[in-house]
Order: structure tokens, then sequence, then C-alpha cells
């Protein structure tokens, strides 16, 4: 005997769905699904393993996770059309291929991995029951990582022709992190050698093994210091004869407008002979264009100082002893940023 199906379809239950599917919930809830499921696939070991040719369960694609898990992992992975299942087993899709880029697995890590503890604890960060600094941080480790990726594709080829043209031998990099823009643009300019500072000891480590990686230590430094106290630098910092600080003199807006002019002072003064001072900082646009909003609400919950426009900073270089007299930029990148060649001012 087959059972009769009764189906209740009422006019009110039915303009309640479709309110709720007109909102864009259901895509906001499978977008936020399917970034900790890209996540996962990288760091589960799944997508080396599918890189690898470990096409099946029995090949070994499911190694290292619980394969009952693993396996419905698979199905909804070809639900979100990120893989295909054809005779020979799982492969990527276009889709797939391209939500796995470089860039795009970047893009996602500063999101996710980098501000995923500050983004998760929003509505604290609202109603003041945490405080960023004290109950929140970001992930330095995360953030520096894919940071180096975006910047090696997008930003250090702009950096690097900045300080060609202006003949700059010896390069400072204020706060620079593990050293990867500093490592990079020495890679691509082999007539550059370079000056690391961070205030962070481990990363300065870091920075010295991936010069050693690279190849190019005997034409690296890199020290210990704070990028915002320039009259406490190490000596040898004194050599550069051209500086760049990337994403982090806006920091200091949190201040108010005056802390980044005498910073700037600071600098101008610190290495008056240099042929170069160039600040890299994100331009910050109030749209939902690639990422905007998702850039500027992690600006907002940190409360760090936020990012200016172009016509902003401009005003700012107005009335230090510094003027702009070039400004590089790359639209199409991500973040979108502006570097700024400033210079002492022409008495």
């Amino acid at each position: 005997m087959v059972p009769e199906v009764v189906e209740f379809r009422t006019g009110e239950q039915l303009a309640v769905w479709q309110d709720f599917r007109l909102s864009t919930m259901p895509d906001i809830i499978s977008s936020m699904h399917l970034c900790h499921a890209v996540f996962a696939l990288v760091e589960s070991g799944m997508l080396g393993n599918l890189r690898d040719g470990r096409r099946l369960p029995e090949d070994g694609l499911l190694a290292g996770t619980v394969e009952r898990i693993g396996t419905d992992f698979l199905r909804y992975l070809v639900m979100r059309e990120v893989l295909e299942l054809r005779d020979t087993g799982y492969f990527l899709t276009r889709k797939g291929e391209l939500l796995t880029s470089d860039v795009s697995l970047a893009r996602l890590g500063v999101y996710l991995e980098a501000y995923g503890s500050v983004t998760s604890r929003m509505s604290d960060l609202l109603t003041g029951k945490a405080t960023y600094g004290d109950d929140v941080r970001r992930d330095g480790g995360p953030l520096g990582k894919h940071s180096a990726t975006l910047f090696s594709i997008f930003h250090t080829p702009v950096l690097v022709e900045a300080m060609r043209g202006r003949g700059v031998r010896r390069l400072l990099d204020i706060g620079c992190g593990g050293g990867s823009l500093l490592v990079n643009a020495c890679l691509r300019d082999p007539e550059l050698t370079g000056i690391g500072l961070d205030v962070d000891a481990d990363a300065i480590e870091e920075a010295k093994r991936l010069a050693e990686r690279e190849g190019i230590a005997d034409r690296l430094e890199f020290v210990v210091g704070d990028a915002f106290a320039p009259q406490e630098w190490p000596e040898v910092c004194l050599d550069a004869d051209g500086l760049c600080i990337v994403s982090a003199l806006h920091e200091l807006f949190r201040d108010g407008e005056q802390a980044v002019i005498d910073m700037l002072n600071a600098y101008a003064a610190v290495l008056p002979e240099q042929k170069i001072l160039l600040v890299g900082e994100p331009e910050l646009r109030y749209d939902a264009r690639d990422n905007d909003d998702d850039f500027f609400l992690i600006h907002v919950l940190t409360d760090q100082g936020l990012p200016r426009d172009r016509a902003a900073w401009l005003e700012v270089f107005g009335k230090t002893d510094l003027e702009c007299r070039r400004i590089y930029r790359r639209p199409d990148a991500g973040p979108r940023v502006c570097f700024y060649d400033l210079a002492p001012r022409r008495r």
C-alpha cells in the first residue's frame, strides 16, 4: 500500500518562506559554511592530496581525516561544485581551482584565520564586554603570511619600481614583520640591499631565516626596533638611502591626525638625506565592492585607526615637512594600496 502524502500550503506560510529567500539569508549561510569548508579542505591536507593525484579514499585522499566524515565532506564539496566526481575519482572543478588559488586562499586567510578571532567576538566588542588588544587580538602569524602572498603578487613590483626610479640602493623597511616584502624586493632587484626593522623579535628571527633560505642573507640585515620610535633605532638603520612603511602608519590615527604628522616629520628628521620615503597605505572606500565593507569592518572592530582615502592622506602630507611627488597605485588588487612618494619639502 502506498501511503498518502498530505501537503500543507497556505498563503501565509508561502509568503514567509518567500521573504526568507528574498532576504538572501540562504546565500549568506551557504557562503559562511563554504568559507570554512574551503579552509578545511586546505588545512586537513585534502587539497594537497588532490594536487598530488590522490583521487579516491583508497588512494589516500582522506589521509589524516576521519574517513566517515571525510567521505560525506567530499559529497558536500560536490554539491557546492567545488569538486566533481568522475570515473577515476574526485577532481577540482574550475570553480574549485579558482577558490583555491593563491590569491583566493590568502584573502580568505586574512578574514577567516587572521581576523576570525575578532569577528567571532563582534557582539562582545560592540557592547564593550571585550576590548581589542586585551581580551581579543588578531592572529599576527597568519596575517603576515597571507599579506606576504598578496603583496608579492600585487604590490612588491610597484615598490621596486618606485625605489629604482629614485636610485635607492639600501632600503629600510619599517615594521618589516617576517621580512617577506624586503626579501621579495631584493629578489626582484639584484642591486638592492636592505634593512628590516620590527618590534617583534620572533618576527625578526623569521625574517633572517627567510633571507637565508632565499640565499640573499648577505644583502639584508634585520634588527629589533619600534617603528614609531625612530630616535631609538639601531645605528645600522641610518645607512639606508630609502625608507618604506606599509600598512602601519594609519594605526596612529587612533591618537589623532597630529600623531601621524609628527611621526612623518620624525622620519624626515632621522634620515634627512633619504631619496624617498615611500608610504604604502590601503585606500579605504565605503562600498561593498571587492570586500571593501569587510575591510572597513575589521578596522572598526579592532579600533586601531581607520585607513584614509587618497584625498585625506594628501591633506595630512600637506601639514608635514614632506611633499608628495608621486602616487603609485594598482586599482585591481586586494587590498587596494596607494604608495605615496614623499621627500623633504623644498624650501
